[in-house]
């Protein structure tokens, strides 16, 4: 019934999450393991950034989280509605 749906949802979630993973090998995110592992334990201050004004970035990202959103409801309201 409502399977075909579900499934195409999460398979999304699966192809974008392998798809970041590859990203994050092919481009060395993974690879200063070593200083990785003392970074919690490093006492330095930084020094604090003034705040910015908003930029179109912000909205462009918060208008994509939105319609990620609609797009759920949407998908579950297919298919509670539209059997």
């Amino acid at each position: 019934m409502y399977y075909p749906f579900f499934l195409a949802y999460i398979l999304t979630g699966l192809f974008i999450g392998v798809a970041v993973f590859v990203w994050a090998l092919k481009t060395g995110q993974f690879a200063d393991q070593q200083r990785a592992r003392f970074l919690a334990m490093e006492e330095t201050t930084h020094q604090t950034v003034p705040s910015a004004k908003a930029g179109r970035d912000i909205y462009c990202l918060f208008f994509l989280a939105l319609a990620a959103i609609g797009a759920s409801f949407a998908l579950v309201g297919y298919a509670l509605f539209f059997r």
